[in-house]
């Protein structure tokens, strides 16, 4: 993952679970739709 990607990822929280990871550094495989989600609002 490049340097700009996890700075901008890093302001969401994965709502797979109660865990709240962090999408830059999810704890399991939920997450994926949520960072898909993140990078179709960063390319508008």
């Amino acid at each position: 993952m490049d340097k700009e990607l996890e700075e901008y990822l890093k302001k969401f929280n994965c709502r797979g679970c109660g865990n709240r990871c962090p999408l830059h550094d999810p704890g399991c495989g939920r997450s994926k739709i949520y960072i898909e989600e993140a990078l179709e609002k960063r390319k508008k």
